[in-house]
């Protein structure tokens, strides 16, 4: 038995780097919606390690049942099933805000771990609950940021400021820091518990002639980025730059855009037409550190 790479086109660069077969993902969408994955072939497996991206107009539902579907058809033919997304969705959900919600986070898990053996994922929203709280099976989370401070080298240490636009954000600054160290500040912000709105408090922080990167996991709107962003420039920054793992919406690009960013670094987790940093290496680098 051999071991696999299975998915798409993630895969088949994830499989050239790990020296394993690849395992090409055929799809069918029927006429109501319903989603048919279908594995090229079904070979005995050792090992598949299942790998898919999600499209940037494929509804998240559609991608999830296609994952839970491949999934499940490999640990019928595998000794073992390593899923890798790298984008986990309803990460947000992970407590009851209001009566009556499910805890939907947990239960996604609870899902995908009956056909897993181990679950990697790309910085997932670990803000209240960590991965091992929601899985009973090794799970973890392979951040990036580190890989993606390298394409500030150009930066002088000494000028540069590494804005986090809220406390839970900190955690993506830190670890941008350990190859950048530079000045940080973190934002504070309140919301009006009425109407939900956000304000982001004022600071005596000296941005002027800073060359600003603001960092945080994902970008959906755009909007609390791009408030940031004019909140330092109108505090005499020299330039602002963008870092953020999971681009939602390449829609939100247009906002942010708009300030004139020196530089907007993300990657491939969902598929983008901006990425920068290709995930693929540095999850080759997780697995063989950490798996194999």
């Amino acid at each position: 038995m051999k071991d696999f790479v299975v998915g798409d086109n993630l895969a088949f660069e994830l499989s050239k780097l790990l020296g394993f077969d690849y395992l090409k993902v055929e799809e069918r969408i029927f006429s109501d919606g319903e989603v048919l994955p279908k594995l090229e072939k079904e070979p005995k497996i050792n090992q598949a390690i299942l790998i898919y991206q999600k499209k940037q107009l494929e509804n998240i539902n559609s991608y999830l049942i296609k994952y839970l579907f491949l999934s499940k058809k490999l640990k019928e033919i595998s000794q073992k099933v390593i899923g890798v997304m790298p984008y986990y969705p309803y990460a947000r959900q992970d407590a009851v805000f209001l009566e009556g919600e499910p805890v939907s986070s947990l239960y996604l898990a609870q899902i995908l771990e009956k056909s897993l053996d181990i679950f990697i994922t790309c910085n997932p929203h670990e803000h209240r609950q960590k991965l091992s709280n929601l899985f009973t099976i090794p799970a973890y989370n392979v951040s990036l940021f580190k890989e993606m401070s390298e394409f500030f080298n150009d930066f002088d240490l000494k000028k540069t400021v590494l804005v986090a636009p809220d406390r839970e954000a900190k955690t993506f600054i830190d670890e941008f820091s350990q190859n950048f160290s530079s000045e940080k500040y973190v934002f504070l912000k309140q919301r009006n518990a009425q109407t939900g709105d956000i304000e982001f408090l004022e600071s005596d922080f000296d941005f002027r002639d800073k060359e600003a990167i603001i960092v945080d996991d994902v970008l959906s709107t755009g909007k609390t980025l791009l408030e940031i962003a004019q909140k330092v420039k109108n505090k005499g920054t020299k330039s602002v730059s963008f870092v953020f793992v999971h681009l939602l919406n390449e829609s939100a690009m247009d906002l942010i855009k708009s300030v004139s960013p020196k530089k907007i670094i993300t990657t491939n987790t969902l598929e983008n037409r901006y990425f920068k940093l290709n995930i693929v290496k540095p999850l080759t680098n997780f697995l063989k550190e950490n798996i194999f």
